[in-house]
């Protein structure tokens, strides 16, 4: 009930189409043991349910496992912040890793909080960036 009163619009997805494909994938990739795991996951960030697979979940846990090197960590990270599935890879992942990078910073979860949390202004003031 929590769920579909913050995000109404679960209502209208497809549990064929949408619902069960995405929980299904999201068990299996995620390493989900147990359908908790995955309620938690739901609960914290519900409008994964309408998420396309092919274009925004599989290529985002791909940038992260590629970035961080290693898979485990990516999910372990996404497991405890799935709203990080919802940051545009090309407009704000795959552009500030790259500025990261420039300046040699580790790339590791707490660089992923920043990439993905920080607005424009902080982030460009982070950076150096003159505004």
């Amino acid at each position: 009930q929590k769920i579909v009163m913050s995000k109404p619009n679960i209502l209208y997805l497809s549990i064929e189409d949408n619902m069960k494909p995405t929980l299904t994938w999201l068990k299996r990739r995620l390493v989900l043991k147990h359908n908790s795991e995955l309620a938690t996951i739901i609960e914290k960030h519900p409008t994964l349910l309408g998420y396309s697979i092919e274009t925004n979940l599989a290529p985002t846990l791909d940038f992260y496992s590629k970035a961080l090197g290693n898979e485990k960590r990516a999910i372990a990270m996404l497991k405890h912040d799935p709203i990080m599935f919802s940051y545009s890879l090309e407009k704000r992942l795959k552009p500030r890793l790259k500025q990261a990078k420039e300046l040699e910073w580790d790339i590791n979860e707490g660089t992923f909080g920043k990439i993905t949390r920080y607005t424009e202004l902080r982030w460009n003031i982070t950076m150096g960036n003159n505004l």
